[in-house]
């Protein structure tokens, strides 16, 4: 796979480079052009000087950071409570009685004030006046709150990024919840000198209602609290700029496919030099990296898809066949395009070129044969591989996307060969639509849309047959078991049914009850339910030989032969064998095989092993016989399907012993089978989570409960005839009176 994988890598990364390789040109201003030149694609390049006053407009929008230290704050409101807790405690202590002189109660605050909470007399005895000092506290608190939520620089701003810029940003630091930021214009943002200035206004504004004695008390408290909280963080700010600088898309000029640079004979001006040296540049520097870009892509298409098929399809990977399908498709569809790509009459119409590529052919064809997630991915590919290698356009974009997403949904339901013209006629008349609608936007005129709906229609309809005709092709030749081929081992009338129906009837009505278990519990999981259907009727076909020795073909209770337990369960076995070997016969798919070798696992048949050990008690003897005899050979089962075929026979087996079975009885039995499955670890390898256990588990109680749903009882005749004499013989009698 891998080789194959890079195989393909360096094959389209060498068709995809063909396209690169361009002119460059020598001039200088005021030369005379000796020839045409145009440009060879599109190209797209920057314009330095454009991009440069974007970034300084950027930079200039950029806020900047104030940082706001909270805890100035904090500590100034925890000042203050220890001040007025001292008032307090001073006023409790020694209250006044009787006077208004505080000059005790003064003496006492002042003997319990350290350096920093001092103040002048007149303040102290105005706070101890105070009725209720807690009130004027709160006062105090407002305005400090209201000044330092604000901000206070130390000093004014000075610029030193040297941006002109007239917005701010206020975070907050030091705090332990969430830090916010506040968005201002700079020159609100004031320093401690101006707010002391203004300092009565503001304390006026907060609290009017205060006496001329109180507010002096505020003023001078407020003001000896007042702290710069605020400093500039020019490494934020500088980091902020640089990050939304680096975020700017640089302005970008276009010269566009065919456009004509100078014309021989003409004088080359500045900017006719300035577009040749943006041609010259982008011919001499983008061929090594369009190469090196064109193979990392293409790597990343292959590498991402194959890592996610290794972990969840891990057998799809393993295996050759479905490598070597999906290969060859790819390699056949980029040397199509490549071939195609070089005839510029078809290259110069987008529409014409995107409607002629077997996108659709391809993605339903894996679609068909695999799943839909390898469909979509090889379909990726396959639009990128489009786009490179005509350019980009709108029309070539939509036209393969629609193509790729098309080709995967048209074919879901297929049933019949037949549905592929259907699917081919939808598949045209949505992209008609498309078609129409994008030439809309193009502004293309009626008769070129015209043109292309028919050209679409065409497409659809090539595509399925296509498929159609190479289709079967595939499934022959590689032996896949696709949905057609098990439609076709689905018929019940095949021989090797109406040979088990005859010669194994119970055996028949075991697989076609555990075909019906298994295809509804498949569906409920979302696995194949029409794989695990096919899988129930042919999982047992190794006891069509022999069908008499086992219990559901015995029509009388006799005994086959008087075998010891071990040898009768050897016999028993064996069928797997003969039923792999029936199936090869047969030339059945190896995934149907798989579900006659897998649907026993390792399991053990504890019925003969229980009887070998009870014959072995019995008769005081060591036993002559190990386990493993009694075990099926495996392997266990490795596919969803496979396990749910298990699980389906071991339960329908089971249902059959219960004696007047309900639905507690059904449900209990059902549990146990799956979780003694789980803990032998018979469903290691089949990627069976506890929520799929749970739905199977309810999947097959459905179908089981309309097996052994209780049925009526039905009055016997003579009972009819009794109360049928008796209604009419009461009815005569209401007549008679």
């Amino acid at each position: 796979m891998f080789i194959l994988t890079f195989l393909v890598i360096f094959l389209s990364t060498g068709l995809l480079s063909t396209n690169i390789i361009k002119k460059t040109y020598e001039f200088s201003i005021g030369d005379v052009a000796t020839e045409d030149i145009h440009v060879p694609g599109d190209i797209q390049y920057k314009i330095d000087s454009e991009t440069n006053m974007v970034k300084k407009r950027v930079s200039e929008m950029v806020p900047l950071v104030f940082d706001r230290d909270q805890s100035v704050l904090l500590g100034r409101l925890k000042y203050i409570e220890t001040l007025f807790n001292l008032i307090i405690e001073i006023l409790n202590e020694s209250p006044p009685i009787g006077t208004d002189d505080r000059t005790f109660q003064l003496i006492a605050l002042k003997s319990k004030l350290s350096k920093q909470y001092r103040y002048n007399d007149r303040i102290l005895l105005i706070l101890l006046q105070q009725e209720n000092p807690k009130e004027l506290r709160k006062i105090i608190n407002r305005i400090l709150i209201y000044i330092l939520d604000r901000g206070i620089l130390n000093k004014p701003y000075s610029n030193p990024l040297n941006i002109e810029n007239s917005n701010a940003t206020i975070r907050k630091i030091y705090i332990s919840e969430e830090t916010n930021e506040i968005s201002k214009p700079l020159r609100d943002i004031r320093t401690i000198n101006e707010i002391r200035k203004d300092l009565y206004k503001i304390c006026y504004s907060i609290a009017p209602n205060i006496s001329a004695v109180d507010m002096h008390a505020v003023y001078n408290i407020v003001k000896r609290n007042l702290r710069a909280n605020l400093n500039f963080n020019i490494e934020e700010t500088r980091r902020r700029i640089d990050e939304k600088v680096k975020s700017v898309k640089p302005v970008m000029g276009v010269l566009k496919k065919g456009q004509t640079l100078v014309r021989e004979g003409d004088v080359i001006t500045t900017e006719t030099l300035l577009k040749i040296n943006v041609l010259n540049k982008h011919s001499s520097s983008t061929n090594i990296n369009y190469i090196i870009g064109i193979f990392l892509l293409q790597f990343i298409f292959f590498m991402v898809p194959g890592y996610f098929l290794m972990d969840r399809y891990s057998s799809f990977v393993t295996d050759s066949k479905p490598v070597i399908i999906i290969f060859s498709l790819i390699i056949f569809f980029i040397l199509y395009t490549y071939f195609i790509s070089r005839e510029d009459s078809i290259l110069n119409s987008n529409f014409i070129f995107a409607l002629l590529l077997p996108i659709p052919f391809v993605t339903m064809i894996v679609a068909i044969l695999y799943n839909i997630f390898i469909a979509m991915s090889i379909g990726m590919y396959l639009i990128f591989f489009s786009i490179v290698i005509s350019g980009i356009s709108i029309e070539m974009i939509v036209i393969a996307v629609s193509s790729a997403i098309l080709g995967i949904f048209v074919i879901g339901d297929v049933k019949k060969r037949t549905d592929f013209i259907r699917g081919g006629l939808l598949l045209g008349f949505i992209n008609s639509i498309i078609v129409t609608a994008v030439g809309l936007i193009v502004e293309f005129n009626f008769y070129t849309i015209l043109e292309n709906i028919e050209l679409s229609f065409a497409n659809g309809i090539i595509n399925s047959i296509l498929v159609l005709g190479i289709f079967p092709i595939y499934e022959n030749i590689f032996g896949i078991t696709t949905k057609f081929k098990l439609l076709e081992l689905s018929d019940l009338n095949a021989p090797i049914f109406k040979k088990m129906l005859i010669d194994a009837p119970g055996t028949y009505n075991h697989s076609m009850l555990v075909a019906n278990m298994s295809e509804a519990a498949s569906e409920a999981i979302g696995a194949n339910s029409l794989l695990a259907k096919v899988g129930g009727y042919y999982h047992d076909i190794g006891k069509i030989e022999d069908s008499e020795f086992y219990i559901e073909n015995r029509m009388k209770n006799i005994k086959i032969k008087n075998l010891p337990p071990d040898k009768y369960c050897e016999l028993i076995i064996t069928h797997v064998e003969k039923g792999v070997t029936l199936a090869k016969k047969e030339k059945l798919a190896e995934s149907v095989i798989d579900f006659i070798r897998e649907h026993h696992g390792e399991s053990t048949m504890t019925f003969f092993y229980h009887q070998a050990l009870e014959q072995a008690e019995n008769t005081n003897s060591t036993p002559d016989f190990d386990k493993s005899n009694f075990k099926y050979p495996g392997p266990k089962p490795k596919t969803r399907e496979t396990a749910v075929v298990m699980l389906a026979d071991s339960v329908e087996a089971a249902s059959r012993s219960l004696e007047s079975p309900t639905i507690i009885k059904l449900e209990g039995l059902i549990k146990k089978i799956i979780y003694n499955k789980l803990n032998e670890g018979e469903l290691d390898y089949c990627d069976l989570t506890m929520s799929d256990l749970n739905k199977i588990q309810k999947a097959m109680m459905t179908i089981l409960q309309g097996v052994f749903h209780t049925r009526i009882e039905y009055p016997e005749d003579e009972e009819v005839k009794q109360i049928e004499d008796r209604v009419m013989n009461s009815g005569n009698e209401n007549k008679d009176i």
